[in-house]
């Protein structure tokens, strides 16, 4: 493996470790595809994670929280650092209930202002469950804003 993958495997299990919200969700990386710049992380199904009580389907907010994840963690990981998140759009396709879901991420662009992901999120059948694009910021942390 050489130097850069390591640091870049590095990057990713630190970026899914470190956040208590990551540590709640409990995202995993099953696949990595570095040539396509794609990753894949799947989560497990939990109670917790449902919209209701009364319901074994997840919230929407936990199906757009994978989204944002998965975007950021696929074009950190090419870019080396951290970058926030500018705007993010998610189109549920179906629920998902009694599964877990994977979620692959594939960077369209990685400028020297913007990156732009989309990510797909199936579930454990394989089916469709919601697809989103991220945006984020790739400016370097030093650079000022041009006027």
């Amino acid at each position: 493996m050489s130097e850069q993958r390591a640091e870049s495997d590095d990057l990713i299990d630190a970026l899914l470790a470190r956040p208590p919200f990551h540590q709640w969700l409990r995202p995993r990386v099953v696949a990595r595809i570095p040539a396509n710049d794609e990753l894949t992380i799947a989560i497990d199904h939990r109670a917790e994670l449902a919209r209701s009580p009364d319901a074994p389907d997840y919230h929407g907010g936990i199906i757009a929280a994978l989204v944002d994840v998965v975007g950021h963690t696929c074009l950190a990981a090419k870019l080396g650092r951290r970058i926030p998140t500018i705007d993010m759009r998610v189109d549920y396709l179906r629920a998902a209930a009694n599964t877990g879901l994977r979620a692959r991420g594939r960077v369209l662009r990685a400028g020297t202002t913007i990156g732009v992901c989309d990510i797909e999120i199936r579930d454990d059948e394989n089916r469709l469950i919601a697809v989103g694009r991220c945006t984020f910021s790739t400016r370097e942390p030093h650079q000022a804003s041009p006027r």
